[in-house]
């Protein structure tokens, strides 16, 4: 998700860490570096149109279907995960 639009959004939200700041830890500058890194490896092969990123799961399934586990959800991904990296690796081994 593209949250380029509001650096003094973000600035603000991560004000709400203060008290882990405190504690040693500069978790400001490692939100900002850790989105600006999405951004620029996001896409290797065309220049960024973002300047910062998130990732984001839905988990709607979760919440829509009572009878799904945490635990189904999770490895149903993974096990997509593993799919695409197989048949993305397949053609070239």
């Amino acid at each position: 998700m593209n949250v380029s639009a509001r650096p003094e959004l973000a600035a603000e939200l991560n004000n709400l860490f203060l008290s882990q700041i405190a504690g040693g830890k500069n978790y400001h500058h490692a939100i900002i570096g850790r989105r600006t890194a999405n951004a620029t490896f996001s896409n290797p092969h065309a220049t960024d149109d973002a300047t910062q990123l998130i990732f984001g799961l839905d988990l709607m399934p979760l919440l829509e279907d009572p009878n799904l586990s945490p635990i189904d959800f999770t490895l149903n991904l993974i096990n997509e995960f593993k799919d695409e990296v197989q048949s993305g690796l397949s053609p070239y081994l």
